[in-house]
């Protein structure tokens, strides 16, 4: 008796469990996550109020059991797949709880599907002949799937999960429509070994990092845009086409060796560093190799470049060439040497790669310009500023710093006005221990890279989430890309140091080290997919200033400079500003450079650095703080020399404005994430305790030698 009536209780209790329903969703998601086309399992969870018995005569399909995670969740069919391509899943009428879905078959269909909903009879759980027909067939399915993979291996896994979501959508619509419960697509996670170790990508407090501080990819992969379709380009010292993370999304009619004129890039077995850009790009998910990149869907190309021998024309050829139509964007993890232990030198921009860039961004990908991304260099320790050097100071390009996985700004990473945002890489983590990416390695085909580090890993992360974009909107042209990238980008400001931020007239926030911030792959989709074109681009350059004007040796206050821009002539800042400027001094690494717009904004054009340079001849500096600023007004030059004995002098400057006729375009309210800086081991407070500390031994141990 005492034994069923506790029996009761306990069927009350779980049946008061089961029937207490939250607001109603539910997560689509495959039990093995190797591989989306094996057999997957759709969860619910109802709103409040439905009850099981309501849910299963509404929809008509049966509850098969109560999962064990989560208070409301329920397993309520098993889907059985072997996908063809072209197939259309029609939701039609979902009367019948075995009920099949109509199909389209459409004409050269590379794939089939079926799609069979089982019910699980409780009273036969253990039916050995039912397991056994289940198993068979689960065999053949397997088989047929190995047989298609190696017809053709173009169509891996992750891409035949882009079709099945595409599927699925069209059953969660229809829940949707009937208000049963809410659908959604649970975040995509791979199965490949390191992605759980990837923070750049997800960033849960790995490696002592700050948990949530990475490039906000998830969402995108919610959405089905995984870089389908766009052709990314490696241009670096060549590409492992046969490693496992690459040979799914690799695309040999853009590769080509330039050092041994071939077209394949794979390069020398000491070759790896492009390799790993593509990795951090577009790796391949849920391959079992390594990690996977922003972009696991992407065409990667390889274009081999770094080697003994190659010319400025093959390096310009590389950038853009009769392929430029297809090429979509161009990722460059390599540059010219301006500073090093030696200290820094200016160097000017070759004629002929500026030509090809100008070119590629007028005329490549039809019209609308192919993207350029560049590395701001690793040269930051040594006082390494972007205006120092020459392609990556071009506003037709992105230039990409980099901050780490504790929020800061790594050691190694270049400033300049000439940055337009950042991204994950290696660096200082919460307990001032550095931290490096994992990627995609070389020696193997499945080796990894599990110290790849600076802006190197930096820039192909962006090149990877720029594809994500373009395919999210292929109509953005290369300068509608960087003002998304600008309007998106989440305010990162370490209390550490002094970032130097900004906060322009037109509300925009610029530090010489982060850019305009952080690179967000959600929030730049979610603009790009309502993007309006922004209006041909105009530029306007003022007469060149000849005035000679002799620089105040060690003065705190420096040169003014001024010149007007008058309202016929004026622009909205969207591209940037260049400053063009000639000096003669005896030491020109004492000179502080700033420009000051009508509005009172101030770019941190040049500080003092270690620079033997005596004379600077039509120098070109690249300013982007005054995005979304109209130029009209007065413009203030100041230099300042902060040391004594050497002199010099300005001889002559000018201003050239990138932009647009009119205002602006208003791109939506979006949410703004906020990035929590807790408190860090090395910060200036955590320095200033062992300075202390060590302060305090050293003089107990001189009192005692006394």
């Amino acid at each position: 008796m005492k034994i069923t009536i506790t029996f009761v209780i306990l069927l009350v209790i779980f049946s008061f469990r089961i029937t207490k329903y939250h607001n109603g969703k539910f997560r689509i998601r495959s039990p093995s996550r190797k591989d989306p086309t094996s057999t997957g399992e759709l969860i619910v969870t109802l709103r409040e109020g439905v009850t099981e018995k309501e849910f299963i005569e509404r929809t008509g399909l049966l509850i098969v059991k109560k999962l064990a995670f989560g208070k409301r969740n329920y397993l309520i069919k098993k889907l059985e797949l072997e996908i063809e391509e072209g197939d259309d899943l029609h939701k039609g009428d979902l009367s019948s709880s075995k009920k099949q879905f109509s199909k389209k078959n459409h004409q050269g269909s590379l794939l089939k599907k079926q799609f069979s909903f089982h019910k699980k009879n409780n009273q036969e759980d253990e039916n050995e002949n039912e397991y056994k027909q289940q198993q068979e067939q689960k065999s053949l399915i397997k088989q047929k799937q190995k047989q298609k993979q190696e017809k053709n291996s173009q169509i891996n896994s992750f891409q035949i999960g882009l079709e099945l979501k595409g599927k699925l959508d069209q059953v969660a619509e229809y829940y949707e429509e009937n208000k049963y419960y809410k659908p959604y697509l649970k975040s995509y996670q791979p199965n490949d070994p390191l992605f759980v170790d990837q923070f750049h990508l997800l960033n849960t407090g790995q490696f002592d990092g700050i948990k949530g501080f990475d490039i906000n990819v998830q969402p995108v992969w919610d959405k089905g845009i995984f870089g389908k379709g766009i052709n990314l380009v490696i241009v670096d010292d060549g590409l492992f086409k046969d490693h496992q993370d690459i040979k799914g999304n690799y695309n040999p009619d853009l590769s080509y060796d330039y050092c041994k004129n071939t077209n394949d890039p794979t390069g020398y077995e000491g070759d790896t560093h492009g390799t790993a850009c593509a990795g951090m790009a577009g790796a391949s998910g849920d391959d079992g190799a390594c990690g996977v990149g922003i972009a696991p869907g992407v065409n990667l190309s390889g274009r081999r470049i770094i080697c003994d021998g190659v010319s400025f024309a093959d390096l310009a050829e590389s950038l853009g060439d009769e392929q430029e139509s297809v090429i979509d964007i161009s990722s460059n993890s390599w540059g010219d040497f301006g500073c090093d232990v030696y200290g820094c030198s200016y160097t000017k921009i070759s004629r002929i790669l500026k030509e090809a860039i100008l070119e590629g961004t007028k005329d490549g990908r039809n019209g609308k310009g192919i993207i350029y991304t560049f590395a701001a260099g690793n040269e930051g320790h040594y006082g390494g500023n972007v205006n120092h050097y020459s392609v990556m100071k071009m506003l037709e390009v992105i230039t990409v710093a980099a901050v780490s996985n504790g929020g800061r700004h790594p050691f190694y990473s270049n400033i300049g006005t000439g940055i337009l945002v950042s991204t994950i890489s290696s660096g200082k983590n919460l307990k001032n221990r550095k931290v490096y990416t994992r990627t995609t390695g070389r020696e193997t085909t499945t080796d990894c890279d599990l110290r790849f580090s600076g802006t190197s890993s930096a820039t192909p992360l962006l090149a990877g989430g720029v594809t994500l974009i373009l395919e999210a909107n292929s109509n953005l042209t290369s300068w509608d890309v960087q003002s998304i990238l600008i309007e998106s980008a989440t305010f990162i400001d370490p209390p550490y140091k002094d970032n130097r931020w900004v906060t322009n007239n037109a509300g925009y926030k610029f530090s010489p080290h982060f850019g305009f911030g952080l690179f967000d792959a959600s929030k730049a989709v979610q603009i790009a997919e309502n993007w309006e074109n922004l209006p041909q681009m105009q530029t306007f350059v003022t007469p060149i200033q000849n005035k000679t004007v002799d620089i105040p040796d060690h003065n705190k206050h420096g040169v003014n400079l001024h010149l007007q821009i008058e309202e016929e002539d004026s622009l909205t800042i969207t591209g940037g500003v260049i400053l063009f400027l000639s000096v003669e001094h005896s030491y020109i690494g004492d000179l502080d450079i700033k420009v000051i717009s009508p509005h009172g904004s101030i770019a941190y054009v040049m500080d003092k650095n270690f620079n033997f340079d005596t004379k600077l001849e039509n120098h070109y500096f690249a300013i982007r703080t005054f995005y979304g600023e109209n130029s009209k007004g007065e413009w203030t030059l100041n230099v300042r020399d902060y040391e004594k004995d050497d002199k010099g002098r300005i001889l002559n400057w000018k201003l050239e404005f990138c932009g647009i006729k009119q205002g602006l375009p208003r791109v939506g309210d979006f949410e703004t994430r906020t990035l929590t800086y807790p408190e860090m081991e090395g910060s200036v407070a955590s320095n200033s305790n062992y300075v202390s500390f060590f302060a305090i031994i050293i003089c107990f141990s001189f009192f005692f030698i006394i």
